[in-house]
């Protein structure tokens, strides 16, 4: 508890770092996009924005003010306590998947990064990686579900989308019950104001097995080229319930925190 505390106020005085940082007169890095492939993909790239480089969440989200749940998606959040069934409780190394690692609170650095014919963003929590493919291509039909998902990206104008599908379902935001399905399609837009250098996001999730509509939520990402982004030394303390908890190896991974 203490350490997850440590780490949201960590991030909201990086926030405030950066965006104090922002009044500055700073001359910022310019990142080129560029995509290789076939004519539409290079017509896109036209439109692209130079909007990579580091970002740091802002502690609050924007929320449906409700969530419109199916039968089936009201009987797995009546049925969900996240102090439980979340293995993230007592397992740091246990990896968020999306959309969760997009709107959590504690750890929320992410580098955007042009590689060729993907982007991409490489995260502070999990030390996770993500691919997303620019060139339009289809997941493989056995294509695994991961936490990740399988992510297609493309340029709507000014506005950066990406679809993700394969994953592996569970919960929209940590520390909920909103549930989520292993066949939910989440969407992310990813766009900046007249002037702004933060980048705005909308996610919305499409899930009819748990939900009668589409859940959508939105989040500021402040730009922090400045920010550190520390390596995920993640600790797992164990089975939550166990019949051989060894006291002194619990105390000395707490100890190590």
């Amino acid at each position: 508890m203490n350490r997850a505390m440590g780490r949201v106020a960590n991030r909201a005085d990086r926030v405030d770092r950066a965006r104090a940082e922002q009044r500055r007169p700073t001359r910022r890095p310019r990142l080129m996009f560029m995509l290789s492939g076939c004519a539409i993909a290079s017509a896109a790239n036209a439109q692209a924005p130079d909007f990579f480089g580091r970002y740091v969440g802002e502690l609050n989200i924007s929320e449906p003010t409700e969530y419109v749940l199916t039968e089936q998606g009201q009987r797995a959040y009546d049925n969900y306590d996240p102090d439980y069934g979340d293995p993230r409780q007592w397992d740091d190394c246990e990896p968020e998947g999306i959309p969760a690692i997009l709107l959590t609170a504690g750890v929320a650095t992410v580098d955007l990064i042009e590689a060729g014919g993907t982007v991409e963003m490489h995260y502070e929590r999990d030390d996770a990686v993500r691919v997303v493919h620019m060139d339009g291509s289809e997941p493989l039909p056995d294509h695994p579900h991961t936490a990740l998902g399988y992510s297609r990206g493309r340029w709507d104008g000014a506005v950066f989308v990406i679809e993700t599908t394969h994953m592996t379902g569970g919960v929209v935001i940590a520390q909920t019950s909103y549930p989520m399905s292993r066949d939910a399609r989440v969407e992310e837009r990813y766009w900046r104001e007249r002037g702004e250098s933060d980048l705005r996001m909308e996610v919305t999730v499409e899930d009819p097995v748990n939900y009668g509509q589409p859940v959508t939520i939105g989040r500021a990402w402040v730009w922090s080229p400045d920010a550190p982004k520390h390596p995920w030394n993640c600790v797992s303390l164990g089975p939550r319930h166990t019949d051989d908890l060894d006291i002194d190896e619990l105390r000395r991974r707490l100890e190590a925190l």
